[in-house]
């Protein structure tokens, strides 16, 4: 790494440390409260045999745990209340069951899933305090089990890419970053663990993010007024990675889980561990790391130089886990050295390597209340990044550098369920960034001030279903020196403040058909390198200006949805309409710098813009082993100021069918065909790309050998070795996307 240096206030560190005390007298705080527990088993809703290694979670307490080989689980101290269990295995329907907890006493129950398809009157739920269990309708997109390791690629954009509007901004696989429905950057925020990462891959293309997923637990999507509860301008939505950290549970005994995976195309080798085991009667440990390599990409028209990657990544959370809740802390680090393909037209025909590293420090509590005080729970957490991305050219000299330390964090109050209202959560938001960077880029380091106070409820009344989040944002943007720019303007502080909020309403006009809509309006004020950004940045074949005088963006989203749900089939139908007022984007002004003869010049602007879009998707049962499923994803954006210009960037007309056969219940086969339209609606300087369809297969089997579960995947990806170029690649004029590849997962629990 270059020579950068970060000024940290020492009042920064002095607030951290008074935070932290803060937040451990608030958990040492305790109040009467009421207390129940749930044991119970999971069986086979066929035979009645016991299921081991089922993932359990309690929705809404970020408790969860995994059966033993016996199916046998436990919860102690759960506040009084229902409560929806949650039971994910491979092989087996994700189910979810409401269970009621009565204060000062146990629920026994027997939890039934099963397997292929899923009737409601097979599911049942038996014991002291059975209500009979329904599954519940979860509106986000989840990955877990056998679909997380379906998918499981070497980054997470790759991962969640056949879902309906999600697309891949990339320049080459390493920095690859979801796109969902046109929008990108911060407008999708990407969380681990319900918190901002600390990196720069909302900036720019070639910026990867600092997420692996090779020992995830989960990715979920939100959309809607919940993702209001993470920040104000995820108008695409919130992508949250669960890693799980800090262990919110003691288990009873020691598990984990170790994996490997093996590519082709590049000759890639990924491993991954982790565990988590009690220590002592009240402490719970988790350790996980990854190790991921990679060669250079393989295309049908040849090798894609200097595309390999070098990943580690590992963490240790300890936590005390209490009857009234717990409190821990995790460390962790991440580094990462990739290649930037090389461009002669582009400014580095040799390509660039960029190094990055995350060291990161999380503290999080919680504390559960009860009915009588109507407190259900208490969250407070902080965490404190260290985050260096240094790019070099080919000859090792450093080129660009930035550095970034990050704190951030805040408290949620969850309150007791009560009548209509379901869920409903009150808290706020702080984060304090020091911004640096060095090479041939002219950026000044900068500190940033952000908080944020916020609220979200959910109702259910009858056919009716209701969301409602409102939230208010402040942000200060104070560079460290005063000066004017000829092409970047007056250089100083900048103030910004914002309301958003959302309303969601739905309607089950059917047992089996619901309809609704939603309403967004979201702010999002312009970060540092779009209005402070000077200087030429090669891993981007850019020479990037920004715009000192841009103000807020301002959206309203709108959108309208038709399901359908039956017995484990679907259809979803969604339309949706964004209208942002000064849309900030980096507009290639089709000339050459002045510095750098070699690289376009790119402004940042701030236009009005329109997007409108269609998204559909569904799973159709044939038979109890023949299944079919498939999506479709449209959206088109246009810049009314610019006479209706192209926005650019925009993912084209594409979409995905496959059909699945299942003549056992752990094996199943999968064979697939993504495609997409040619791409012609495009902005000034942009090229257009045609269309394409791909062939995939892929096959998963599980079983039990020597009392440990084994999960393999197996995968083969463009089986015909198209040639074909996502519209959404910055290098697809050099080189087409991956040839044939096999890929191979190996998981084992134990």
């Amino acid at each position: 790494m270059g020579d950068i240096q970060l000024a940290l206030p020492m009042r920064v560190l002095r607030r951290g440390r008074c935070i932290c005390l803060a937040l451990l007298m608030m958990y040492t705080t305790t109040a009467s409260a009421q207390f129940g527990a749930l044991a119970g088993r999971m069986l086979d809703a066929e035979s009645s045999d016991p299921i081991g290694w089922v993932t359990v979670l309690v929705e809404d307490t970020e408790r969860g745990q995994m059966t033993d080989e016996q199916g046998h689980f436990f919860f102690a101290a759960l506040p009084a209340g229902r409560y929806v269990i949650q039971a994910l295995h491979v092989g087996y329907h994700d189910t979810r069951f409401a269970v009621e907890i009565t204060a000062n006493d146990t629920a026994h129950v027997d939890f039934y899933i099963g397997h292929r398809e899923l009737h409601l009157e097979g599911v049942h739920i038996e014991g002291q305090r059975a209500d009979s269990p329904v599954p519940l309708y979860k509106p986000d997109i989840s990955f877990s089990g056998n679909k997380l390791r379906q998918n499981l690629s070497q980054t997470i954009a790759e991962t969640i890419d056949y879902e309906p509007g999600i697309a891949q901004r990339s320049m080459g696989p390493a920095p690859a970053r979801p796109v969902l429905r046109g929008l990108s950057g911060d407008r999708l925020l990407i969380l681990e663990d319900g918190e901002r990462t600390g990196d720069l891959s909302a900036t720019s293309s070639d910026h990867a993010v600092a997420v692996d997923p090779m020992t995830t637990q989960r990715i979920e999507i939100v959309r809607g007024p919940e993702t209001m509860v993470y920040g104000s301008n995820a108008l695409g939505g919130v992508i949250n990675v669960r890693r799980d950290y800090v262990p919110v549970e003691r288990p009873r005994n020691a598990g984990g889980s170790a994996s490997w995976q093996g590519e082709s195309s590049n000759s890639g080798l990924s491993l991954g561990l982790e565990r988590i085991q009690p220590v002592g009667s009240t402490l719970a440990l988790r350790a996980d790391g990854s190790w991921r390599t990679a060669e250079d990409v393989l295309t049908p028209r040849g090798r894609l130089v200097n595309t390999g990657i070098q990943t580690s990544n590992a963490a240790l959370g300890l936590s005390t886990v209490h009857t009234r809740g717990y409190a821990g802390g995790a460390l962790g680090a991440y580094r990462s050295e990739y290649g930037i393909p090389p461009d002669p037209n582009g400014g580095h025909p040799n390509g660039v390597t960029i190094e990055m590293e995350r060291q990161h420090v999380e503290f999080r509590a919680q504390w559960r209340g009860g009915r009588r005080i109507g407190l259900q729970i208490l969250d407070v957490h902080h965490a404190f990044s260290r985050y260096i991305h240094a790019e070099y050219e080919d000859s090792r000299a450093l080129g660009m550098e930035f550095g970034v330390l990050t704190h951030n964090g805040g408290a949620r109050v969850r309150w007791t369920p009560s009548g209509a209202r379901q869920r409903s959560v009150l808290g706020f938001w702080y984060e304090y960034r020091n911004y640096a960077a060095a090479g041939l880029n002219f950026t000044p380091n900068t500190e940033e001030y952000a908080g944020a106070i916020f609220s979200y409820s959910a109702w259910q009344h009858g056919p009716w279903q209701a969301q409602s989040a409102l939230r208010a944002d402040v942000r200060r943007i104070q560079p460290d020196e005063v000066r004017y720019s000829q092409r970047v303007g007056p250089i100083g502080t900048r103030k910004f403040s914002g309301v958003s909020g959302g309303l969601s309403l739905q309607y089950q006009l059917h047992t089996q058909i619901t309809t609704g809509a939603t309403l967004m309006r979201t702010f999002r004020a312009p970060g540092i390198e779009e209005l402070f950004s000077e200087g030429p940045h090669l891993a981007s074949y850019a020479y990037e200006v920004g715009n000192s005088s841009l103000d807020s963006e301002r959206a309203w989203g709108m959108e309208v949805f038709f399901e359908f749900r039956r017995d484990g089939d679907y259809m979803n139908i969604a339309l949706f309409r964004n209208q942002i007022d000064g849309y900030i984007f980096p507009k290639n002004t089709g000339q050459r710098s002045w510095r750098r003869a070699d690289l376009f010049l790119y402004r940042t602007a701030g236009l009005d813009a329109i997007m409108r879009g269609a998204e559909a998707s569904f799973s159709w049962h044939f038979t109890t082993q023949w299944k079919t499923a498939g999506t479709l994803s449209y959206v088109q954006g246009i810049l009314p100021e610019l006479e209706d210009e192209a926005m650019p960037r925009l993912p084209p007309l594409q979409g995905r069918i496959g059909l699945t056969y299942e003549p056992l219940e752990a094996l199943e086969w999968t064979g697939s065909l993504r495609w997409a339209a040619a791409q012609k609606q495009i902005g000034p300087f942009e090229t257009p790309t045609d269309g394409y369809a791909v062939m995939d297969l892929s096959g998963q089997y599980n079983l039990y050998w020597r009392d440990h579960l084994h999960a393999f995947s197996l995968s083969l990806q463009n089986a015909t070795d198209a040639v074909y170029r996502k519209h959404l690649n910055r290098i697809k004029e050099l080189f087409p996307e991956p040839g044939r590849s096999v890929r191979l997962l190996h998981k084992v629990f134990f």
